[in-house]
């Protein structure tokens, strides 16, 4: 799915390959976290010097300051040397993680 996304939208290969663990990193936090059956969403927010996916899934409890919580240790690490930016946001009662890319052209 990344890596499709990826060709889609122009990505050079190691802006591509990051954005790939990236989103992986993701996913699993949030496996971590869901509902018993909870779908995992992707959504893309391209826009013409970056990039945003947004990783979401239902959780049992949404947490008010869901940074704090979802996005420590490890995980911050992995995310934040990846993308230029990961955050977390809400959605009534889905968690999520936004990760943004800039594109390698866009960098000058």
């Amino acid at each position: 799915m990344t890596c499709c996304l990826a060709d889609y939208e122009g990505l050079d290969a190691e802006t591509a390959a990051n954005l790939a663990l990236a989103v992986d990193e993701a996913c699993t936090v949030l496996i971590g976290m869901s509902s018993p059956g909870a779908v995992l969403v992707l959504d893309e927010d391209p826009h013409a010097r970056e990039l945003t996916v947004r990783v979401s899934a239902a959780c049992d409890s949404v947490h008010r300051d869901p940074g704090s919580t979802v996005l420590n240790g490890f995980s911050r690490r992995v995310l934040e040397a990846l993308t230029e930016k990961a955050e977390t946001f809400v959605d009534d009662t889905a968690l999520g993680i936004a990760l943004t890319v800039r594109r390698r052209w866009a960098r000058a």
